[in-house]
């Protein structure tokens, strides 16, 4: 390895540091901001951030975060997801057809001497 790639390690290790924290600082005012609207909005007589979510964001099924966010109600959604997802498609939803039904019929006795051996091909000699 060159000196060349050394200091370009050195340099990228030290520009990702510096995007982490930046990233972070965002992330933290960002944090600040929802928890001084959450203190303030209901003393204003503004929408609540449980309000806001259900309104701007994702679709719970009718549910405010609070009852989506219960330990049983988790537990319910989640249990409801993989058996509806895994089991309907591990187990077919009706019975399988009878699996000798789509065999052929075996042979009668003395009838395997009767059947000939594949066609030589014409082109090639006997």
């Amino acid at each position: 390895m060159s000196w060349l790639g050394l200091v370009l390690l050195v340099l990228g290790a030290y520009l990702a540091y510096k995007l982490v924290g930046a990233l972070l600082k965002i992330a933290m005012f960002a944090l600040a901001l929802v928890g001084a609207y959450w203190f303030a909005a209901p003393h204003m007589g503004w929408p609540t951030v449980s309000e806001l979510v259900y309104v701007l964001g994702p679709d719970f099924g009718g549910k405010r975060i609070e009852e989506v966010v219960q330990p049983s109600a988790i537990a319910d959604e989640v249990t409801s997801r993989v058996v509806d997802g895994v089991v309907e498609r591990v187990l077919p939803s009706r019975a399988p057809e009878a699996a000798d039904a789509t065999l052929p019929e075996p042979l009668p006795e003395g009838a395997a001497d009767e059947v000939d051996a594949l066609p030589e091909r014409a082109d090639e000699a006997p």
